[in-house]
C-alpha cells in the first residue's frame, strides 16, 4: 500500500509540472504556452508530458488494464492529440476550426490544476481494483 501511495504522489508531481508550464490566465495564453513547447521540438513536447509516459510504465509493470487505468490513458491520449491538432491549426492560421471561441476567455488558476487531483485519484482506484 505504501508503494501505491508513492506512485500516486509521483504522478501528482508530474501533473503539477505539466500544469505549471501550460498555465495562463487566458485560453490564448495556454495555447501560446503549448505552441512554445512544440516549437522546441516534437520530442521535447512529448517529454513535457511525463505523466503519460509514467502512467504507461506503471500499466506495463503492474499489468493494469481496468476501467480506471484505461480512463487515464484515454484522456491523456486525447489531451496530447488535441494539443497537436491545435498546434497544427495555429500554424495554418485556422485555429477557429477547432476552437470557435474567443481566446481571451479567462482561465481560473484552480482549473489548471484539476488534473493534479483527478489523475492521481484514478490511478489509486486503478491499483485498488487491480488488487
Amino acid at each position: 500500500m505504501q508503494e501505491i501511495i508513492i506512485y500516486v504522489f509521483v504522478l501528482a508531481l508530474f501533473e503539477i509540472y505539466e500544469s505549471s508550464w501550460q498555465k495562463s490566465s487566458t485560453l490564448g495564453g495556454v495555447i501560446q504556452n503549448i505552441y512554445a513547447k512544440y516549437k522546441q521540438g516534437i520530442f521535447y513536447f512529448f517529454f513535457s508530458h511525463p505523466s503519460f509516459i509514467y502512467t504507461l510504465y506503471l500499466g506495463m509493470k503492474y499489468g493494469l488494464h481496468n476501467f480506471w487505468f484505461l480512463t487515464i490513458l484515454f484522456f491523456k491520449f486525447i489531451d496530447i492529440s488535441f494539443k497537436l491538432i491545435i498546434v497544427q491549426k495555429l500554424q495554418e492560421n485556422r485555429l477557429q476550426e477547432v476552437l470557435p471561441m474567443p481566446l481571451d476567455i479567462k482561465i481560473e488558476t484552480w482549473m489548471s490544476y484539476l488534473n493534479v487531483i483527478i489523475y492521481p485519484m484514478l490511478l489509486f482506484l486503478s491499483f485498488m481494483q487491480n488488487g
